[in-house]
């Protein structure tokens, strides 16, 4: 119950860490990590960070019982749900993990950290999968919202979210717990443990964790009754009158063109369709009929096809780190992470249109004949892959690191921190089943072999050791198993990664003003990264696609980056009779990219409290996201996607290659953040925070869209008909995608935080509410189109901006003792418009969802050293609110609605 554990902690004050006490020089070394604040490399005694920082401890995302800790984050407002088991389930990149999206800005413009530190990515983007972290070191999370590239370099741009280890814990926790929806379906458990000790007299310390998730996911996304077969198709009846929308919503939405068992589109013979054992019946046509396209009901292939809603996942991750204190005022340290990651699931199934030879041998004597007496030499004919070409993404993901490093003193108020890490990730994936279109086309032209009188390929009269297998289609189960191997295979994507990272930083305050002294901090990373992409002969095959999915092109990449960096906190009044304190923060990074060249960040913050009730902050920073070695260099990769062709008048799925571009340069953004914090005197226990955001990114790397992309050339761009490839029959058989700097971004609104609590009787009562309001996200193309997110639930692509409700929020009531605990809360996920494309609609908006969540814990066990064992138990979607029908994104807006709905979790956890 993500929204509960959240509201139990976020408040407008900031961190704790932020509040330490000073420490003398010997202590330096050993307390500094203690007083960095994520967004900030200046360690400094009550420092407070200009920019809005929301903080979560263990205990409150434990409270959460999700399985994966990014479940509780993904409720913060400011967050975005866009990349996690439930949203992109049939993106095989990215199913199964979870990737961190501030603002709504897209994953890759949210930098992970753990401990501060960068970690070695799992994909070729650039990315982390926050699956590899165990939960139960989990120490904390801080989440920056607002540009902070000054700070930690690339990626910053919407924020950071940096995981914070509990490196001072000592004694042995963990948890077992298992969940399930009212629909018996993602069962899910999640064991979890934590050991730490000191040892050598206290100078050293060691922590271990280990976990172990499974969750079997929501093989068919059909099975729920909001889903079903509903979509959108074409309307008909806009083809002679345009104000009729162009598309509409309904129930039961099919093909036209292709069934499971095979039709005929064509001739003579059209609209006879194959059953069981190849019989032929009339083909029963729909309502909202368009010829070669789509129609409600009848009996067509489904177009929302059985799909995977959640991706079944299976990982286990392991954590070892110690440090030593080797002199009084030096620290030595070093961790490692081993993660493994597993992926299973059904590929989606699609169909496809062929033309067949009226000499056919599987085809009836009554169809040939009629061929025949027609003069008809060939027909359209089609046909699902659901029984022959519908395989599985099976997915291995192997990722460890290893850091070491010194931090101490230096003498006077100075002190250091320098370390090496050095890591590696190994993912494979395989689409099994996978058809070769070549050998399908081979296939399908099945001859009757005039020497023999049996059925062969065509092609095998001519060659007769080609292997060729003849392919019958006509009717479900029709294929034999021997056409079916002979015509599908293995295609292959292997990425091996590895990262080498140098890190030195120096902090001291070297003089001091009227107000206190000046805190410095300065130093420089070097990143060196490397990746090898492989597949398998087939997919390497240069410049075709002969797998229909798949098709990796082998590439390998190195990027190296050298920054600097120095940050100063200057303060300018302390205790003065208008102001309690006055901070200036100003801090400048220059990078340099092997590949993309040098570019410059900053930052200028302003803190200001005029007393102990009111705090004024404000943060003006350029940031930057390089691309990353993907977007440089992918050789590229075919998938599946749906377009609607408004040439031949028809949506279908087409093959969508990508590949990179080496020319593409940094996006910039100009961030403001400026706020409010009140601790009012005569509500002691009331914090309120109020911020407000305004972020600018120019050159946003991004590429058009397939759907752009047919648009444009069918509306006469040269240019974008390079990219778009016709088969024979007219219709688009290739798409080619490559990013380009030609975006920009422009997103504001206005963040509130509010926290009350109040001791009543044995325990404490927490209120909390958080609100979070878009009041712009706009996207701006290549010809100067602008598309509005704000108050949208399109997503049109994933590594991009797209929908997001004007408001957001969540309101909880919590009421705890040292023996139990229980609460409930109230999120809002606000609604909008379907999409703002150039389509029209039958109806273009939803209304947005109110999901209630429940949890309790009791204790049952007690030691008198603070130990206990306790059972819990957690209600997500408590009345079962299911998602607002679309049309859009596989019936529903996946990344910001509860599409699994109520959800049973419970277990036991136990510290001591």
């Amino acid at each position: 119950m993500a929204a509960l554990a959240f509201a139990a902690l976020i408040g407008a004050t900031p961190v704790h860490a932020q509040q330490a006490a000073p420490a003398d020089t010997d202590a330096k070394a050993s307390e500094t990590t203690e007083i960095v604040v994520t967004g900030s490399q200046v360690a400094r005694a009550g420092f407070v960070s200009p920019t809005p920082l929301t903080s979560v401890n263990t205990d409150d995302i434990l409270r959460v019982g999700a399985v994966n800790v990014a479940d509780a984050l993904n409720q913060l407002p400011s967050m975005k749900p866009s990349v996690t088991p439930s949203s992109v389930s049939n993106l095989s990149k990215l199913a199964g993990g979870n990737y961190m999206d501030l603002r709504g800005l897209g994953y890759l413009r949210t930098l992970t950290l753990i401990d501060g530190k960068r970690y070695v990515p799992t994909t070729p983007e650039g990315v982390i999968n926050t699956n590899l972290i165990p939960q139960a070191l989990i120490g904390g999370v801080e989440v920056v919202t607002g540009g902070a590239s000054a700070a930690y370099g690339s990626d910053a741009v919407a924020g950071v979210v940096n995981f914070k280890i509990d490196n001072k814990f000592n004694g042995v926790r963990g948890s077992l717990q298992g969940g399930i929806t009212d629909h018996n379906d993602n069962r899910n458990y999640l064991a979890s443990l934590a050991f730490g000790t000191k040892f050598a007299g206290d100078r050293g310390h060691l922590l271990v964790g280990l976990e172990a998730a499974e969750n079997s996911g929501i093989g068919d996304g059909n099975r729920r009754k909001w889903a079903g077969n509903r979509s959108i198709i074409v309307n008909p009846a806009n083809a002679t009158d345009p104000s009729q929308p162009y598309l509409v919503h309904v129930n039961d939405a099919r093909a036209s063109y292709a069934a499971p068992g095979g039709v005929i589109n064509s001739g003579v013979l059209k609209g006879i369709q194959f059953g069981p054992n190849g019989t032929t019946m009339p083909f029963r046509y729909g309502n909202y009929l368009t010829q070669d396209n789509t129609m409600d009901g009848g009996d067509g292939d489904p177009l929302a096809s059985p799909y995977v809603l959640v991706a079944p996942t299976k990982r286990w991750s392991a954590y070892a780190g110690a440090t030593y204190e080797i002199t009084p005022s030096i620290t030595a340290y070093a961790n490692f992470t081993y993660a493994t990651s597993r992926l299973n699931e059904r590929s989606i199934p699609s169909d496809d249109v062929f033309t067949i030879h009226a000499d056919n041998a599987y085809l009836p004597a009554s169809l040939r004949s009629a061929l025949a007496a027609a003069g008809e030499t060939s027909f359209a004919f089609g046909r699902s892959l659901e029984d022959y070409g519908v395989g599985a993404i099976k997915q291995k993901a192997t990722t460890w690191q290893g850091v070491t490093g010194l931090r101490g003193a230096l003498g006077g108020s100075w002190t250091f921190d320098a370390s090496v890490a050095f890591g590696k990730t190994h993912s494979v994936t395989l689409f099994t089943n996978d058809v070769i279109k070549s050998r399908r086309l081979l296939a399908l032209d099945a001859v009757i072999n005039p020497a023999t009188g049996g059925i062969v390929c065509r092609s095998t009269l001519t060659d007769p050791t080609n292997g060729c297998m003849p392919l019958n289609l006509f009717g479900v189960g029709s294929a034999s198993q021997q056409a079916i191997d002979y015509i599908t295979g293995i295609s292959v994507r292997d990425w091996r990664q590895s990262q080498q990272v140098v890190d030195l930083v120096i902090r001291g305050e070297p003089f001091s003003t009227w107000a206190g002294p000046v805190s410095i901090a300065f130093g420089g990373q070097y990143r060196n990264l490397n990746v090898d992409v492989t597949s398998d002969p087939i997919s390497a095959t240069p410049n075709v696609s002969l797998f229909r999915v798949g098709n990796v092109k082998p590439y390998s990449a190195r990027e190296a980056v050298k920054e600097g960096f120095v940050e100063a906190v200057i303060p300018l009044a302390q205790d003065a009779s208008w102001a309690k304190n006055l901070d200036v923060d100003l801090g400048g990074r220059i990078t340099d990219y092997r590949t993309s060249g040098t570019v410059e960040t900053w930052k200028v913050g302003v803190n200001y409290a005029v007393n102990s009730s009111i705090r004024f902050r404000a943060t003006r920073s350029r940031d930057i996201r390089a691309p990353n070695i993907n977007e440089l260099f992918a050789a590229g990769q075919t998938l599946l996607g749906g377009v609607t062709d408004s040439k031949t008048n028809a949506t279908y799925n087409v093959s969508q290659t990508t590949g990179g571009n080496p020319y593409l340069k940094p996006e910039k953004a100009n961030t403001f953040t400026a706020g409010v914090v009140l601790t009012p005197s005569f509500a002691p226990r009331l914090s309120i925070s109020i911020d407000y955001y305004d972020i600018k990114v120019k050159g946003a790397i991004a590429s058009l869209t397939a759907q752009t992309i047919v648009n444009r050339c069918n509306s006469g761009d040269a240019p974008s008909c390079l990219l778009v490839r016709r088969g024979d029959d007219g219709r688009i058989n290739n798409i080619l995608l490559a990013p380009v700097n030609f975006q920009q971004i422009i997103t504001n609104g206005v963040d509130v935080e509010a926290n009350y609590r109040v001791p009543i009787g044995a325990g404490v009562l927490d209120l909390r509410g958080l609100v979070s309001y878009v009041n712009k996200l706009d996207l701006t193309g290549q010809d100067n189109d602008v598309t509005h997110f704000a108050g949208n639930t399109d997503q049109p692509v994933l590594d991009g901006p797209g929908g997001t409700p004007h408001w957001k929020g969540s309101a909880t009531a919590s009421y705890a003792t040292d023996n139990y605990r229980f609460g409930v809360t109230g999120r809002y996920i606000g609604g909008g418009v379907i999409t703002r494309d150039d389509f029209t609609l039958d109806w273009n908006h939803v209304n947005g969802r109110v999901y209630v969540d429940l949890s309790g814990e009791l204790t049952v066990f007690k030691t008198s050293n603070g130990g206990k064992i306790a059972l819990f138990g957690v209600i997500l979607n408590a009345f079962d609110n299911d998602p607002p029908f679309t049309g859009y994104q596989f019936q529903t807006a996946r990344q910001l609605y509860d599409v699994i709905g109520r959800q049973y979790t419970a277990g036991v956890r136990f510290n001591f």
